[in-house]
């Protein structure tokens, strides 16, 4: 009796293998039964925190509802790469010819989720195999595919197929995450009669339409550790309403064309059950839990969830386990907040105004349009403040490069108006732009004294071309960390009066440089003295270069005739 209770969960697997491969589950809730039921995992379906979306939430719309992106934004321990690998396993039963890859933050991540995958082929799925599978390939008998790619360009261009897994996407290299843009492709799928060289379907495999078109489908796993990482871009790209989807759809194809869904659970939507007899009053994890666990029903134990909240850092915790955005940590400008720094701003007619430019041909050129109210007294005739700096500040640094005057800004507000970024364009076609665009009367324009370069080819450079063009720049000569210490002090937080800086919304790129601009090694962990040169530090470089030409000694600044 007791043997024949063995084997009897055995067929009832097989049988229900069998059963799937033949029809595959119209609902999330027979796709949650026949998951529980063959591979023994019961999946969370409840979301606890407002905004968002239960574990299941991911399988349903990986499974029953493909073609579109996914982006799951999830906690260390939340299932993401078992899911994963489960979504990839039921796509090569379900999909005959589905071709699958899996491309890790690194080696090792990649092959974590194979290796949960290759778990899943013994017992009654043994029989989809072609082969034994080997160390990064499987092949199975209905002609799909699934393989793992290593964390190089080399290894992902070149790649065409329906499916692609990224785990731990703020791993990623910047040439690899490019080069994963475009892996995906639409494609039919086999006729469900052919088997791999000849070799016919197990029996019971997948009878639906012959050649059954497969959507292509783009999923990326991960914590959201770094600040500046790609998790991070990818979800604020997510949230500020972008459509990242071509437009079309083509004809005769159930393919939707729709920006990438973001889906995030943290630990309460995993964690287990909190029982009754545990006191809430008393337990360390109150404070972020607030009952919510009380609702849970999921699988992560709670005195283990204890355990780590004790051996983290409160920073740590939040990322890691409770999907906070990170901490500023290598932040350059950590106090920046976008919901005290960025409102709807107008042109004030009483208020000077300025250009702030950062040249750029291949990296973009960047113009601002800030309007500066002070209370520092006297002004010189372009509208600068005229005073010295104030006794006792820094003169120099032992790399050369002087730090900035110990200036009192606490009175200065810098409002930024609007934003203009184009890239590979000529300096005439910036300064027509710049001129339509001028919302008022411009008293002067800042910008980088590697503007008065002439280029060997045109025996110019930017700041000659905008001065025949009736555009003089001003060039103050002041190092880096001057300029980035005065903003610092714009952002620091005012308690009980208007902050120090205040941009539109409308300038999207300098409100994601603020919150992304980094010192250079703070990726990892060997953070320098000098902010990155890496995307963020253009619209930076404009404003700063303004700043240094208002508030720096009027000797500091360059301005040439022409």
């Amino acid at each position: 009796m007791a043997k024949r209770t063995t084997r009897e969960p055995e067929d009832l697997r097989r049988r229900l293998v069998q059963a799937m491969a033949g029809a595959r589950p119209r609902s999330p809730e027979a796709l949650w039964q026949f998951v529980r039921t063959v591979y023994g995992l019961a999946v969370p379906r409840r979301a606890v925190c407002p905004g968002h979306a239960a574990p299941m939430e991911y399988l349903v719309r990986a499974v029953l509802e493909p073609g579109r992106d996914l982006v799951v934004w999830a906690s260390r321990g939340g299932a993401k790469t078992e899911l994963g690998s489960l979504a990839t396993h039921l796509d090569a039963i379900l999909r005959p010819g589905c071709q699958t890859r899996i491309l890790g933050g690194s080696l090792d991540q990649s092959e974590k989720m194979y290796e949960y995958l290759l778990r899943k082929w013994d017992g009654a799925f043994a029989g989809y195999l072609a082969r034994e599978p080997t160390a990064r390939r499987t092949e199975l008998v209905n002609g799909s595919i699934i393989e793992v790619l290593t964390q190089s360009p080399r290894s992902v261009r070149g790649q065409r197929v329906h499916r692609l897994k990224c785990d731990e996407v703020d791993e990623f290299g910047p040439e690899v995450w490019r080069a994963a843009q475009f892996v995906t492709q639409s494609a039919p799928g086999l006729r469900p009669s052919g088997g791999k060289r000849g070799r016919k379907a197990p029996r019971g495999a997948w009878r639906g339409e012959p050649c059954a078109w497969i959507p292509a489908q783009l999923e990326v796993f991960s914590t959201m550790h770094r600040p500046f990482g790609p998790m991070a871009r990818l979800v604020d790209h997510l949230t500020q309403n972008e459509s990242c989807a071509p437009e079309g759809t083509p004809s005769g194809r159930d393919v939707p064309s729709r920006k990438p869904q973001l889906l995030k659970w943290c630990l309460w939507e995993v964690l287990e059950p909190c029982p009754p007899e545990r006191s809430c009053s008393r337990c360390p994890l109150w404070s972020d839990c607030e009952g919510r666990a009380r609702g849970a029903d999921g699988y992560f134990p709670i005195d283990d969830a204890i355990a780590q909240h004790a051996r983290a850092s409160r920073e740590a915790w939040e990322a890691e386990m409770l999907c906070l955005r990170p901490r500023g940590e290598g932040l350059v400008f950590a106090e920046f907040n976008p919901a005290s720094h960025v409102a709807p701003v107008g042109f004030d007619a009483s208020l000077p105004l300025y250009r702030a430019i950062d040249f750029g041909y291949a990296n973009p050129f960047v113009c601002l349009w800030v309007q500066v109210k002070s209370d520092c007294g006297s002004r010189t005739a372009d509208g600068a403040c005229s005073w010295a700096p104030l006794p006792g500040g820094p003169r120099g640094s032992a790399g050369g490069e002087r730090q900035s005057p110990d200036l009192d800004l606490s009175h200065v507000q810098a409002r930024v108006l609007a934003e203009y970024v184009e890239r590979e364009r000529p300096i005439a076609e910036h300064a027509h732009a710049m001129a339509s665009r001028d919302p008022g009367p411009v008293l002067a324009t800042y910008g980088d004294p590697a503007g008065w370069q002439r280029s060997d080819i045109t025996g110019t450079g930017p700041c000659q071309e905008l001065a025949a063009l009736g555009i003089r720049v001003r060039t103050p000569r002041a190092g880096i960390l001057e300029g980035v210490e005065m903003l610092r002090r714009l952002v620091k937080p005012r308690p009980g009066r208007e902050p120090g800086l205040v941009i539109d919304p409308s300038c999207r790129w300098l409100v994601q440089a603020l919150q992304e601009y980094h010192w250079e090694g703070a990726a990892d962990g060997r953070r320098s003295e000098r902010p990155a040169k890496d995307g963020p530090d253009h619209p930076i470089d404009a404003l700063r270069y303004l700043l240094t030409g208002l508030f720096l000694k009027r000797d500091k600044v360059r301005e040439r005739r022409w």
